[in-house]
């Protein structure tokens, strides 16, 4: 794989090779009910147009054969951002994100076992991070949670099944990952399973690369605050002079809703941010997230903020009684029991002073493979290999990867010994490495 130096512009979402109206000019032709890739593109109604919650979804007309058809019909795709053009744009990316990260069976492959391959092969449980009573309680968890949070089969090393190339950045060198791990609807076994961590779509291949590598970082740090449910320094939302956010509060406000900002920031140094919103003067406080992460941290804020407002829809019909139109147990769970009272953790150490745009470092890179080099570096520090997979369709034409750093935490629930247990520890927030009976057992949902 090959990433070149490519300028980038800078917009409220991010670093970016073309602005969200020039993308849309580029790839609205794969928006059609009769032949595009996506059938349609539209804001979802529910709650406040402020939100810019647009929905996108798989185009049944434009499925290439029934196994793809199959894969697709109940994939729903969103976007977000702080105006409708960027929201349209990110709902389209994620459908074609989506559509060509599904299993078409003309993906390169070998067939062989993980003992055979050699080094080439990377354990997949060094990417899915499953604890070993994790395996043993894994029918009972499965039965009782959402499909986000399933356990997969313990992995067998001697069993024959397809493998696909994925470019080591690290190591320069093509690694092997069961192709079940990086399609979804891949045929094979139970063993693994295609999730959505670290795939990105942009106007580039190197916009899409930064966009995954920070998703991951991003997963990461969240995960190291949740499931250890440390306390971490608010961000003061004053000081981060914004017209934007200051009306994204007053909505809230509107609505009966206060909005407030926790920096998770973890070992690699990347600005990552939770925003949350919950519901005052009602029995229940529906507590909603959104999570951010960029080199710039005025753009990680408005991520984070963003994703929120992407969120709010799912229970702009609540009505603070405990009564939803989702089917996910995890999510109806946390918005009936979860207050700032019993989950402490999600409110900031209240015996530090809040973070300003002053306490972050500068970023002065203006390319975006500048940008890659930096996050990469900063993650091999940490003996960390990044791997990037181009799944682009040349039929598509749009740039969409999928970046895997073996060990970075998926924000699900994956208990495998590592950073997990010894980040928070290295970082000052804990003292000693947290026992796993006493991880948070609610899983992270989004």
């Amino acid at each position: 794989m090959r990433l070149a130096a490519r300028a980038r512009i800078t917009h409220a979402g991010g670093y970016r090779a073309l602005t969200a109206e020039q993308t849309m000019a580029k790839y609205r032709h794969l928006v059609s009910p009769v032949t595009g890739v996506v059938k349609e593109i539209v804001r979802d109604p529910r709650g406040p147009a402020f939100f810019n919650s647009y929905r996108s979804g798989a185009n049944i007309a434009a499925a290439r054969d029934l196994g793809v058809l199959r894969r697709s019909m109940r994939v729903s795709n969103g976007g977000k951002g702080t105006t409708p053009a960027d929201a349209e744009v990110g709902a389209l990316c994620e459908a074609i994100e989506r559509y060509s990260g599904t299993f078409h069976g003309d993906e390169a492959r070998v067939r062989g076992s993980l003992r055979d391959l050699g080094d080439r092969a990377i354990h997949p449980n060094d990417v899915m991070l499953y604890d070993e009573r994790q395996y043993r309680e894994r029918e009972a968890w499965n039965r009782s949670h959402a499909a986000f949070q399933w356990v997969c089969e313990p992995f067998d090393p001697t069993a024959d099944l397809d493998w696909s190339p994925i470019w080591s950045l690290t190591e320069q060198r093509h690694r092997l990952l069961p192709t079940g791990m990086l399609y979804y609807g891949a045929p094979g076994h139970g063993m693994v399973a295609a999730d959505s961590n670290g795939n990105a779509a942009g106007a580039s291949l190197e916009d899409a690369v930064l966009q995954g590598m920070l998703e991951l970082v991003e997963r990461d740090a969240v995960a190291l605050w949740w499931y250890n449910r440390t306390r971490v320094p608010g961000v003061d939302l004053n000081a981060f002079p914004d017209p934007w956010i200051d009306r994204m509060r007053e909505v809230h406000a509107e609505i009966g809703r206060q909005v407030w900002v926790l920096d998770v920031t973890s070992d690699v140094g990347i600005p990552t941010m939770v925003a949350l919103s919950r519901r005052t003067g009602t029995p229940t406080e529906d507590i909603v997230m959104g999570f951010g992460a960029h080199l710039d941290p005025g753009i990680a804020l408005r991520r984070a903020l963003t994703e929120l407002n992407q969120m709010m829809p799912a229970l702009a019909t609540a009505a603070g009684d405990g009564e939803y139109e989702v089917d996910d147990p995890d999510a109806v769970h946390w918005w009936r029991t979860a207050t700032l009272a019993n989950q402490p953790y999600l409110r900031g150490d209240l015996s530090r002073p809040e973070l300003t745009a002053r306490d972050y470092p500068r970023h002065r890179c203006t390319d975006l493979l500048d940008d890659i080099t930096l996050v990469r570096r900063r993650l091999e520090g940490l003996g960390l290999e990044v791997l990037v997979l181009d799944q682009t369709r040349p039929d598509i034409g749009l740039p969409v990867v999928k970046v895997v750093v073996p060990g970075l935490r998926p924000f699900w629930t994956r208990f495998a010994p590592g950073r997990l247990y010894d980040v928070p520890v290295a970082l000052g927030q804990r003292v000693e490495p947290v026992a796993y009976a006493e991880l948070n057992s609610m899983p992270l949902f989004l």
